[in-house]
């Protein structure tokens, strides 16, 4: 079964608890200690069960499944990686602070303009939609792929599952 077929709060709770779990064990899986296929094994068959695999008892011997959590957690190992060389661990530590240094490690976030936000409001009014959270902490990035899920149908990547929680349905 794809994770794209699950339902969206289902597919919530999955990246949820993959993310904790990888957290915990990051330096077993980066080192390979702890082997990708024993780790989703480990993950599908603990007690007690999350609600998610409790919900679709099926996906516990659903080998396509456990390949694409597989291949997420190799992903997840790999960003990681570039996000602690990125950031400067593992190495000797500056105790002088400059902007420079600053500037290199924040992450490309671009906010949406005003206009855009705007317009990104209207169209989910007109869609059935409200945000659940002030529209100037969206970035252009969410935006994009929250209208692309409110007015095509398509898909949101797995990792980007979180924007699903900034919106909710008009109950008007």
């Amino acid at each position: 079964m794809k994770i794209c077929s699950l339902p969206n709060h289902t597919r919530i709770e999955l990246q949820k608890h993959l993310k904790k779990n990888i957290r915990k064990y990051y330096k077993g899986l980066k080192n390979g200690s702890l082997k990708y296929d024993f780790f989703v094994e480990t993950i599908l068959s603990k007690d007690p069960k999350p609600n998610w695999l409790k919900e679709n008892l099926s996906l516990m011997h659903d080998s396509e499944f456990k390949n694409h959590l597989i291949t997420y957690i190799q992903t997840e190992i790999v960003r990681y990686t570039q996000l602690e060389h990125k950031n400067g661990y593992h190495t000797s530590i500056n105790t002088s602070i400059s902007s420079e240094n600053i500037q290199n490690k924040t992450p490309d976030i671009i906010p949406m303009t005003i206009k855009e936000r705007q317009c990104f409001k209207k169209m989910l009014a007109t869609q059935g939609y409200s945000l659940c959270i002030p529209a100037k902490f969206l970035t252009c990035t969410e935006s994009n792929y929250l209208k692309a899920y409110i007015l095509n149908g398509t898909p949101i990547p797995f990792e980007w599952e979180k924007v699903l929680n900034y919106i909710q349905k008009s109950t008007c």
